[in-house]
């Protein structure tokens, strides 16, 4: 008759029957040496084999979408367009505004058919345009600029030439009166191929408008003053003050009959900035093949994938690294609970 689990195992843990000396050596030694079961090292070598057998495989996959997408993209790349020609007017402020006008042919008579902004003959404006033009003959066409504007009864304000042994460059402002500005700037266009071209207009009338009135306010002021110090019974006192006054009434008169002057005056003179050069135009850059353009393409996707892999491998290696270290420890922990287990026997 057998006995009950419970007085079994109360019996055991009262006894507490010992391993033999032999049985100890053998499990020590069977724990010392453990060799890798045959069934495991089939997965590794099946591993082992996919790895170099990936890697070329990723690679070679690698350089066909380079190549591919690289073949694509200069296929479909768009066909590159030539520049418009750029804005070169531009009218600001004022009640003659004008919109930007194309120059395309660069020609005086593009420009007289209104390629120049005209000025305003009912308005008061502050003109200014700027010529970059490209001449052969630079000195030559420095004085023939110059002969303009004393023709056109303009001033030169600065001048600065200079000229080397291969190419020069000439910067000229001058001071045209305001009525022959369109003519003068149809003539200057003559002088050689017009690179750039820009005009600009600023409505002075409202600021010529608001000093008048000032103006005629301290005329009114002066006569009222006069007619009272032209009474005879006007004490001393009160005539000193009244002097005084009309004093300070006659200067700010003079101060601003001054400032009028000289702004209608400044508008009466359009200012043109001519830059002559004689160097050349720049060569258009060479169109790139499809050779080049492919080539161009696979090197950006191969790029691409080159910064993949390194992400991958920055976020990866610390991870795996971290499931190799819990690995280790997990089986050196069991080792040594096995270790206690035997060593308690």
């Amino acid at each position: 008759m057998s006995l009950p689990d419970s007085i079994l195992a109360a019996e055991l843990r009262v006894a507490r029957p010992g391993a033999s000396p032999e049985l100890r050596a053998r499990v020590l030694e069977l724990a010392a040496w453990e060799p890798e079961p045959a069934r495991r090292r089939l997965p590794e070598l099946r591993l082992r084999r996919t790895a170099l057998l990936l890697a070329p495989a990723a690679l070679v996959a690698g350089l066909s979408v380079a190549v591919a997408g690289g073949i694509f993209g200069a296929s479909s790349s768009p066909t590159t367009r030539a520049a418009p020609a750029p804005q070169v007017l531009r009218a600001v402020g004022g009640a003659d505004r004008a919109a930007p006008v194309e120059n395309k042919a660069f020609t005086p008579s593009a420009a007289a058919h209104g390629a120049a902004v005209a000025p305003s003959r009912t308005r008061a404006q502050q003109y200014e345009a700027e010529l970059r033009l490209r001449v052969r003959d630079l000195s030559r066409m420095t004085k023939r600029a110059l002969q303009l504007t004393r023709g056109f009864g303009g001033y030169v304000r600065s001048v600065d030439y200079g000229s080397g042994t291969e190419a020069g460059t000439a910067a000229l402002v001058v001071r045209i009166p305001v009525g022959s500005v369109q003519a003068a700037i149809v003539r200057f266009s003559a002088l050689g191929a017009i690179v750039e071209q820009h005009v600009s207009i600023r409505d002075v009338q409202p600021v010529i408008d608001a000093r008048f009135r000032q103006l005629q306010a301290l005329r009114k002021g002066i006569a009222t003053l006069q007619q009272r110090l032209a009474d005879p019974k006007l004490a001393a006192a009160e005539r000193r003050l009244l002097q005084a006054r009309l004093a300070e009434a006659r200067a700010r008169l003079v101060a601003l009959q001054r400032e009028q002057a000289q702004v209608q005056k400044r508008a009466s003179f359009a200012t043109v900035s001519l830059s002559l050069t004689s160097r050349r135009a720049a060569a258009a850059p060479a169109r790139p093949g499809r050779v080049e353009r492919a080539l161009d393409h696979a090197g950006s996707i191969l790029l691409h994938e080159f910064v993949v892999l390194v992400y991958v491998a920055v976020v990866g290696v610390p991870l795996l690294a971290l499931a190799l270290l819990l690995a280790g420890g997990e089986r050196m922990r069991r080792r040594r609970a096995t270790e206690r287990l035997l060593a308690s026997r």
